[in-house]
């Protein structure tokens, strides 16, 4: 963009906020505090609009319940779109939020600051400026940032850039975030989400730091940081990049997700018809969780988690509105009308050895937020990754080395958890 668009600050006053913003010990305090800030707004700023648009979510339902006859549409419009897109769309507020964090650091100029801190910490791990840029971008959409990848000249640190990205928690995990966060930990909901982001960005910098030994070295080539001076952010171009955003995750509400849910309720209807939603194990979706559920059970996962989870490879979204549909479609109580994160309290095992008990604690719900945060990429990331490396093999890697490594870590934090808790 050209530079005349912009308003920029005296240069004399951007050298003495530089003195301070890129200080190799302060300026990584300040990021960090930045963070904080960010999230804090985040489920502070994002709490009332998502709740509004969950009560109109109940709203629409309830009209749509009691005014339609019941039949094979009414199903389809309560138990497949209203609770599977109803799901995912009352996280929109919180996803606008982070976007417009992200954009005004960014538009002010600090994310430039932000790269030169951390060029040097990244060296070490065969990484530089130019790979936390595209990291950074991961936290929006890993597609675009593994794309961003190709003006990284030195070809190890490239390769290794885009096997770490899909590492980074992008928007669409971040509903999941939000939603067990709001329900398991709402007393610290911005720590709880730090530890996940840092947790995340050490496995990312540990993987690195082993890619590094295998893949051969590129020719080696120094960084520069073009360091712009500090601009006025422009609230026209702010809520340009916004809109593009959420159009986006509207696009894939409209889309990805809105088939999803609509497979999902099929799967759940048939074979018996609305006699099937009594007892959803009998279901097509019931027997594709339970061929599932041994290998997700030492996890602390039900068969209604692991089916959420294969359908978030079309997209991480799609995991709430999944949850939305089974979990909810399990209670019968007309009357009852809570909201979604009670009702992922009020689930309990009705069969086998932990018959009676909760399905979802907060150990379960840390358990499955960071088996989503690294199982394997959404389809259209898969893509993004053979497309930069032109290769099927590391696409494939990919794929594998996340899901063993969620599996992983999953199965040690609910084992020790609950040895712990006994």
């Amino acid at each position: 963009m050209n530079s005349k668009n912009f308003k920029y600050l005296n240069p004399d006053i951007s050298k003495k906020i530089d003195r301070v913003l890129t200080h190799p010990v302060f300026g990584i305090i300040i990021f960090f505090l930045v963070i904080v800030f960010i999230f804090e707004a985040t489920f502070g700023l994002g709490y009332y609009p998502m709740m509004g648009i969950e009560k109109l979510v109940i709203l629409i339902e309830s009209f749509v319940s009691a005014y339609l006859p019941e039949s094979i549409v009414k199903s389809i419009l309560i138990d497949g779109l209203i609770k599977g897109v109803g799901g995912v769309i009352v996280f929109l507020p919180n996803i606008v939020i982070l976007f417009m964090m992200l954009s005004l650091m960014e538009e002010t100029g600090y994310m430039s600051r932000v790269v030169k801190i951390m060029d040097k910490i990244m060296r070490p791990f065969g990484l530089d400026g130019r790979s936390f840029i595209s990291l950074v971008m991961g936290f929006g959409c890993n597609v675009p940032a593994i794309m961003a990848t190709e003006n990284i000249q030195n070809s190890r640190t490239r390769l290794i850039t885009i096997l770490i990205n899909p590492l980074m928690s992008c928007s669409s995990r971040f509903t999941v975030y939000v939603l067990f966060i709001s329900a398991f930990f709402p007393e610290h909901p911005v720590w709880v989400l730090l530890c996940i982001y840092f947790f995340m960005a050490f496995i990312a910098l540990v993987l690195a730091l082993l890619l590094k030994k295998f893949i051969r070295p590129g020719i080696h080539e120094s960084y520069i940081s073009d360091m712009p001076g500090y601009r006025v952010p422009s609230a026209t171009r702010m809520l340009g990049q916004i809109w593009f955003n959420s159009k986006l995750f509207l696009k894939k509400i409209g889309g990805v997700i809105l088939i999803a849910s609509f497979i999902i309720w099929l799967l759940g209807y048939l074979p018996y018809g609305k006699q099937g939603k009594g007892n959803l194990e009998k279901s097509y979706i019931g027997m594709i969780g339970k061929a599932i559920e041994p290998v997700i059970r030492p996890l602390g996962f039900d068969w209604r988690m692991g089916v959420s989870l294969i359908s978030g490879i079309a997209a991480k979204e799609t995991i709430t509105g999944t949850l939305s549909e089974l979990y909810q479609a399990h209670l019968h109580d007309k009357k009852q009308k809570s909201y979604f994160v009670q009702k992922l309290h009020d689930q309990v095992y009705t069969e086998g050895k932990k018959i009676g008990q909760k399905v979802f604690t907060p150990l379960v719900a840390l358990s499955f937020m960071l088996f989503v945060s690294l199982y394997t990429p959404c389809v259209a990331t898969i893509g993004a990754v053979r497309r930069t490396t032109k290769s099927r093999k590391w696409a494939f890697f990919v794929v594998i080395y996340t899901t063993c490594l969620a599996w992983v870590v999953s199965f040690t934090v609910y084992q020790i958890g609950s040895l712990i808790g006994r």
